[in-house]
């Protein structure tokens, strides 16, 4: 019954639970905290897809053998084919993270060497808000623009802006930039967004979706659009957005509509939505665990001799 349960809920918990938690309005109000409840939800998927894949075989030993025949070739056949089935989902988690993790860092150095080559020579009075580690690249172009580029361990990352935005942006809404850039720098913003597109390709396809990657970097964008607010004020946020919104040929979308209207609504979290957010976070993980896990191996691994 536990396999039952298990696989439930991670179908549950990687189809409905993500697309009903991408069209909430409320996470707006407390981007970090709903980012912690993206992570526990693709957590506790995982976590459920391997215990069903663990319980399964057991479930199987119990429903067509009898008690004195849960030994030997039997309980070793379920055992193995547990362990192969947990063992393949973890595995293509593992081996999808690390082949993202590393042709992710090789184009990386690719466009912080190219970043560097192509950067104008001249200092930027911007560039006196930067934080150590951190390197102000500008480059040419024509639609006002910003990026980073996360440096590796030890070394500086990079904040690119282009010409066109150092013309129409005043000081402080370039600081507002920067501060926002230097933010995904500071909290590793990308190893985040590693992390849920490793889970999106590791998903089978039946079952996979982008409503979980998508909406977090959503909730990535807003997070540092707050650290921006933070450094110089809403309204120089909302300008730069509202300048880089404005450019036809920027490539911009309706996520910076939508966080330039959450600036100017000046949406803000409470403190008991962001607390309900991160208990809610922590019961995905602890609640299946104590109803469903511990009382399976309570009852089946006296089954293996486990005592």
């Amino acid at each position: 019954m536990a396999s039952v349960w298990l696989t439930g809920l991670a179908l549950v918990l990687a189809g409905p639970v993500p697309a009903l938690l991408a069209r909430a309005r409320w996470t707006r109000s407390v981007p970090r905290a709903a980012i912690v409840l993206w992570q526990s939800v693709a957590i506790a998927a995982v976590l459920a897809a391997v215990g069903s894949a663990l319980a399964a075989p057991e479930a199987l030993l119990r429903a067509f053998f009898h008690p004195e025949e849960r030994t030997g070739l039997a309980l070793a056949v379920a055992v193995g084919v547990a362990a192969v089935l947990a063992g393949l989902i973890v595995a293509r988690l593992v081996v999808v993270l690390v082949l993202l993790a590393v042709r992710t860092r090789v184009r990386r150095a690719r466009h912080r060497d190219m970043i560097d080559l192509l950067a104008r020579a001249e200092e930027v009075d911007a560039g006196g808000s930067l934080r150590a580690g951190t390197v102000l690249r500008v480059l040419d172009g024509a639609v006002p623009f910003a990026y980073c580029v996360p440096g590796r361990v030890g070394s500086e990352g990079r904040v690119v802006v282009t010409g066109a935005a150092l013309q129409t942006l005043c000081p402080k809404e370039l600081r507002a930039v920067i501060a926002h850039e230097q933010a995904h720098l500071a909290a590793r913003h990308d190893l985040v967004r590693e992390g849920f597109t490793a889970l999106h390709r590791a998903f089978p396809v039946i079952v996979r979706s982008r409503e979980a990657r998508d909406a977090v970097a959503l909730l990535l964008e807003m997070l540092a659009d707050d650290a921006g607010r933070r450094r110089v004020g809403d309204d120089a946020m909302a300008g730069a957005l509202d300048a880089f919104a404005s450019s036809d040929r920027a490539g911009y979308g309706p996520d910076v509509v939508e966080r330039l209207e959450r600036i100017r609504s000046c949406v803000h979290g409470g403190r008991a939505l962001a607390v309900g957010t991160y208990l809610a976070a922590v019961a995905l993980v602890v609640v299946p665990t104590i109803t469903i896990v511990i009382p399976w191996l309570t009852d089946a691994l006296p089954t293996v001799g486990v005592r």
